[in-house]
């Protein structure tokens, strides 16, 4: 009987079911806290590795793997491996996408509304033994005829996009430049030429940009000074789409009323971060696409593909096809 193909884990798949499937065809190492060179080490004599976000696999690491055929992420991005240093030695790079639009819209959703209805905050003033007898100084506010700005409308954008003209019946302004003015208009956006239009408008403005080169770093002090001063600010992409300093002068000073942060540009957040000192922030970590519904989801996409490129039949979400040809060489052989 040959040999199982091994698969390295790093942490954990989201759910059991897509671990309990891959232990049917493969031998499973499960790596809890990985350093890279604990990766190292176990990488050797592993067919596929998972990546758990915000865990790392970068060239350093991608190079020193002899019989790696094929890395996936957790989810759609694939900022956390090294997708240039994958191709160069052959190996396939999968994601997951189009699990998240549910999850990460409904989680983008929850902070707006905790913005206008300030739930979280009356939690605290009940339980504090207040609250009541002070609705004359209430500044809750309603969502509906409220201006959306939405940057990135992607499968997640668009459905942001889609749950508050539809649901809330908000006026949501677009601004993607990789996308066409009906893809916007058919979920009921307004498609912007300029971020300028869409910062001074907007009363909400959410990032659903993906993380490349050109997006790093995009949300800077000129982007946040150019938003209302009523307005609020989220982010439930990337934590390196911001400028975490940023953010943290605009939050102080009161150029913007205030934000929420789903992802952060160190993951997890250190204790001394400046973020911690925001009372105008509301901060989540890293789990809006992670529902009990999305886990299983991802497990089982991440569990099939694996198979997949391990038996040699090429995976719906190959993220670079050029390699593939090796990939079907090696099943031969």
């Amino acid at each position: 009987m040959a040999d199982r193909p091994r698969v390295l884990i790093l942490e954990s798949m989201y759910h059991p079911a897509g671990e309990e499937l891959l232990a049917q065809y493969t031998d499973i190492k499960l790596l809890k806290r990985p350093s890279t060179e604990t990766i190292k080490d176990a990488i050797q004599g592993a067919a596929a590795v998972f990546v758990r976000y915000p865990c790392r696999f970068g060239a350093n690491i991608i190079r020193v793997s002899t019989d790696l055929l094929v890395i996936s992420t957790s989810g759609r991005g694939t900022d956390a491996i090294d997708v240039a240093a994958a191709t160069d030695c052959g190996i396939a790079v999968v994601n997951n996408p189009g699990l998240g639009s549910v999850p990460v819209s409904e989680h983008t959703l929850g902070f707006m509304l905790d913005f206008a209805k300030q739930i979280g905050r009356s939690n605290v003033e009940v339980h504090q033994g207040g609250g009541f007898g002070q609705g004359h100084a209430s500044t809750r506010f309603h969502l509906e005829g409220r201006t959306l700005g939405v940057i990135g409308c992607g499968e997640i954008g668009t459905e942001v996009v889609r749950k508050c003209t539809v649901g809330f019946r908000m006026r949501v302004l677009v601004y993607d430049p990789y996308i066409p003015v009906s893809a916007a208009k058919k979920v009921g956006g307004n498609m912007v030429v300029s971020l300028d239009e869409l910062l001074s408008k907007s009363h909400f403005v959410s990032v659903h940009a993906e993380l490349t080169e050109e997006t790093r770093g995009m949300v800077d002090e000129s982007v946040l000074r150019r938003m209302r001063p009523d307005a609020f600010f989220i982010n439930t992409a990337r934590g390196p789409i911001v400028q975490q300093q940023a953010l943290v002068h605009a939050l102080k000073e009161g150029w913007i009323a205030g934000a929420a942060l789903d992802v952060f540009e160190s993951e997890p957040l250190p204790p001394d971060s400046p973020l911690n000192t925001c009372d105008n922030l509301t901060m989540t970590p890293h789990v809006a696409g992670l529902t009990i519904e999305a886990r299983e989801k991802l497990a089982l996409s991440t569990e099939n593909q694996i198979l997949q490129v391990l038996r040699g039949e090429r995976p719906p979400h190959l993220v670079n096809s050029e390699v593939w040809g090796r990939i079907e060489q090696h099943a031969r052989d």
